[in-house]
């Protein structure tokens, strides 16, 4: 229990050393919006993911960021996250070039190593809902990732309580990925510099 409890006092020790902001105006200029993947259904996006790509909008739109990194799970024919948060990117005149798309983001951890290893990404504002953001900026620091913390909590969300509960757990498993197993992503791959035009990291795949 004081393992326990020192694991889960850390998190938040390191997620309280970083920016925190609800709204565009209150983030420090970065590089990119790195925007994680939730559930979908169909091709809609469910109430968690609309409200992170509101937010990760809004900073493209007030030339907080530069770029959007969209990291989702397309590992199966029947379920795609991707492809609705780039459609509702492209359809919101966010241009084509400065979006991003990461087919791997099975699990935070693979989202933010192939942030840093495959796309070069130095700082981010990581968006999403303020109880899946101490575990993602833990895991972000411990690998030399820059980050702030953008709380996109915009309703209360139906399984908000199971969320919390659920995040205790996941903190214990991710300190474990990272001082212990040292987990790798499931897939890496070659760089593919956030510099760079993002539409080859979709198009012909996510929309053709």
């Amino acid at each position: 229990m004081v393992f326990i409890g020192f694991v889960d006092w850390d998190f938040f020790r390191n997620y309280d050393a970083v920016p925190h902001i609800q709204s565009a105006e209150e983030s420090l200029p970065a590089t990119v919006a790195l925007i994680p993947g939730a559930a979908v259904h169909g091709n809609k996006p469910s109430p968690v993911l609309s409200d992170r790509l509101k937010c990760g909008l809004s900073l493209y739109q007030s030339g907080k960021v530069k770029k959007i990194l969209l990291s989702g799970d397309n590992g199966q024919a029947d379920y795609n996250e991707l492809r609705p948060m780039l459609e509702f990117m492209l359809a919101n005149h966010v241009k084509p070039e400065d979006v991003f798309v990461d087919h791997a983001g099975f699990r935070t951890l693979d989202t933010l190593i192939r942030a840093k290893e495959v796309f070069l990404v130095n700082d981010a504002i990581f968006v999403s809902q303020s109880f899946f953001l101490p575990r993602a900026i833990y895991l972000g620091r411990n690998l030399g990732l820059n980050l702030q913390a953008f709380e996109c909590n915009l309703r209360t969300y139906k399984k908000e309580g199971y969320y919390y509960w659920r995040e205790f757990f996941a903190r214990q498993l991710a300190w474990w990925d990272i001082h212990i197993w040292d987990t790798p992503p499931k897939y890496l791959g070659k760089p593919f510099p956030i510099s760079k035009s993002g539409i080859p990291t979709w198009k012909g795949s996510i929309i053709k």
